[in-house]
């Protein structure tokens, strides 16, 4: 029995050995096949395992991460394995690989990847984002320009601001957009290559629109001063003053959105008939400013109030003598009313107020929020959310023809659509 004992663990032994010889081999295999740079259709196929040895030591590399499932790639594909065979014959060759985006997570998520295909350039290991045509022709000359010996990757054009120099840039800045952002988070990541897009434009306009960013955890009193709570916040500061940033996070809406903060908030109103255009065929409150020169005190505060509400109100200024006739208001007033077809005989007209009484845009601000709706208003999907999302509120749906007046027996129903008794006002 000892020795049939001794014989059994001899043969189990034996076969332990086997399968741990096996598994090693296995595992080396499959090491050297993750490791192994391997090509299809004259692209190479880089993956988690061999991307960054392959690129470390390469001038010029034309990265493509893809999705198997997207159907743009696969539109893309002949055209990129035809960009692949010209720079194989440039002088010096330029490889042109490939990444599988959805099985090589780890790049995808140091890449900030979130859409497919997104091409770039590797230049001495360094990323560049190609934002071209997806053409041959265009590739190939982005391509080669990058391999260019002199070609160097351009400097940020946003600026980065610290405790240091933020006041002076601020201060001095007619406009200029900060993102206060955190290292570690998401969304600022995925913020990051839009902004930066965003800003190289801006900084090309005359005069430039700046775009700048602070580290918020390591500008901890920065971040405090302007009550920064959450990343990323952007904030509008003009001549140091700021102001909230509502609008867009992707490169081509901050560039429309800041050249539009950029314009002044008010619109000039030269002649009445511009007045009784907008009483006539207007859908939304009128405030208008009068005011005798451009220059004075009271025309900067009714800018400062307008800059404040600009996102959600039009406002309009005058100089000239005949509007303010027209109206029949005094140099020097604000003035809130509403488009004819929401005027009714239970609310005042118009409602005004002297500039120089107020003791700072606020108190203008107050005066446009507290009068912009109507007793009864129209609701459209296009100003729900900022003109009617206060309650509580009368809502009352209905179809009419517009063609004529109905105030004069339907004092409160007087438009089309969806309509509000604003509570607030009795």
């Amino acid at each position: 029995m000892g020795a049939k004992r001794l014989w059994g663990r001899f043969l189990y032994f034996l076969l332990t050995m086997l399968v741990l010889v096996s598994c090693e081999s296995d595992t080396e295999e499959m090491s050297l096949d993750e490791t192994e740079v391997k090509e299809e259709n004259g692209v190479l196929v880089l993956n988690d395992a061999n991307f960054d040895t392959y690129i470390a030591d390469k001038d010029t590399v034309l990265v493509e991460f893809y999705a198997p499932w997207c159907g743009h790639c696969k539109q893309f594909a002949p055209e990129y394995e035809k960009i692949a065979q010209i720079l194989k014959e440039n002088v010096p060759p330029i490889p042109v690989a490939k990444v599988d985006a959805t099985e090589a997570t780890k790049l995808a998520e140091k890449y900030d990847i979130g859409g497919y295909p997104t091409i770039k350039i590797f230049k001495k290991g360094q990323s560049v984002d190609y934002d071209g045509s997806r053409t041959e022709t265009a590739i190939v000359a982005k391509v080669k320009e990058v391999s260019n010996p002199d070609w160097t990757i351009p400097p940020e054009a946003t600026i980065v601001l610290t405790e240091a120099n933020f006041d002076e840039v601020v201060e001095a800045a007619d406009i200029i957009l900060v993102e206060f952002y955190a290292p570690w988070c998401g969304h600022c990541k995925r913020l990051a290559p839009e902004y930066e897009k965003a800003a190289q434009e801006l900084s090309k306009r005359t005069p430039a629109i700046p775009l700048a960013k602070v580290d918020a955890t390591a500008e901890v009193e920065l971040a405090k001063r302007y009550s920064v709570t959450g990343y990323p916040t952007l904030k509008i500061f003009r001549k140091g003053k700021s102001y909230d940033y509502n609008g867009p996070r992707e490169k081509y809406g901050i560039i429309d959105f800041m050249i539009e903060q950029a314009g002044p908030p008010s619109t000039l109103v030269q002649t009445v008939k511009q007045v009784q255009e907008h009483l006539k065929d207007g859908t939304d409150v009128i405030v208008i400013g009068i005011f005798t020169d451009k220059h004075e005190k009271e025309l900067q505060l009714y800018q400062d109030a307008a800059n404040t509400l600009r996102d959600d109100f039009k406002f309009y200024h005058t100089f000239s003598s005949d509007v303010a006739s027209f109206l029949k208001v005094q140099i020097g007033q604000l003035l809130v009313m509403h488009p004819d077809r929401f005027q009714s005989k239970y609310e005042p007209k118009q409602h005004l107020f002297k500039i120089k009484d107020a003791k700072s845009e606020e108190d203008l601000k107050e005066h446009v929020l507290k009068h912009a709706l109507p007793l009864v208003g129209h609701r459209t999907k296009a100003n729900e959310a900022k003109r009617y999302n206060k309650h509580p509120l009368v809502v009352v749906y209905y179809t009419v023809d517009f063609s004529y007046d109905h105030r004069a027996g339907m004092s409160i129903l007087n438009s089309n659509g969806f309509h509000f008794l604003n509570l607030s006002t009795l």
